[in-house]
């Protein structure tokens, strides 16, 4: 971990593109970003351990990172994983527990961490920023549950289409003929996040290039229209929009 200095424009167009803040006026970023710091990580460094007493908020600013439970026998078994814009330890600042889980760099990355003072002053007075913590820890729920399904599914193949429907969901960009998902998914990150091989996904990867449901844009994975037309019509798709609906509905 490495502090870094960092230029505070830069720093607040970054901050600003994060959806908690995106009501902050500039006077209010100057003065949260001039009583926060922003660190840098190294690949698989810790930033967290479970277990830890949480006295500070993370905000990701660049960079992926991976949430994981660290078993008996010390593997990892990942959880999630987290992006630019992404925020944890959010939980821990509301009700003063412990984080269950430990989070670790998946790529080199920069985090902005506020500390609980800072997030009391800026956050807790503001109900709109509130209801805005609520909702990412509602959708964090809703992600967790439908891994929950995923990884339940007996088909490698399967996993692997809706690991990437949902990022293409929550992280794509659309652009004239398909969907990027903008971060990098190593195919050893899909592998961990849904309890399959890495050369299970390259297989299943390559079988999606060769009938054009895919494609490569530099480091990204680019979807293209005929996979949401296989995806939206298959049995998987509706079978994952029953159990989400299941574990909401009263």
């Amino acid at each position: 971990m490495i502090r870094k200095k960092f230029d505070l424009d830069l720093a607040k167009k970054i901050v600003k593109s994060v959806p908690l803040f995106d009501r902050f006026s500039d006077e209010q970023l100057s003065s949260l970003l001039e009583r926060s710091n922003i660190y840098s990580y190294g690949r698989d460094e810790v930033i967290m351990m479970a277990g830890e007493e949480v006295s500070q908020m993370y905000v990701v600013l660049k960079g992926q990172i991976r949430v994981v439970d660290i078993t008996a026998d010390g593997q990892e078994r990942v959880m999630a994983f987290r992006h630019r814009g992404d925020c944890f330890g959010d939980m821990g600042m509301l009700d003063n527990k412990t984080d269950s889980a430990t989070i670790i760099a998946n790529e080199a990355c920069k985090v902005l961490l506020i500390s609980k003072s800072v997030f009391d002053d800026f956050f807790l007075e503001d109900a709109h920023t509130l209801l805005q913590i609520i909702e990412v820890l509602c959708n964090r729920l809703r992600e967790s549950w439908l891994f929950h399904s995923i990884i339940g599914i007996n088909d490698a193949e399967s996993k692997i289409r809706a690991t990437l429907a949902h990022y293409s969901k929550t992280l794509g960009i659309r652009d004239t003929n398909g969907v990027i998902i903008n971060t990098t998914l190593s195919h050893q990150s899909i592998a961990d996040r849904v309890h399959i091989t890495r050369e299970t996904v390259t297989r299943v990867l390559k079988k999606l290039r060769s009938h054009h449901e895919i494609e490569m844009v530099g480091r990204r994975f680019k979807l293209l229209p005929i996979f949401f037309e296989k995806y939206e019509k298959s049995d998987l798709f509706r079978t994952l929009k029953s159990d989400l609906k299941s574990h909401w509905d009263p």
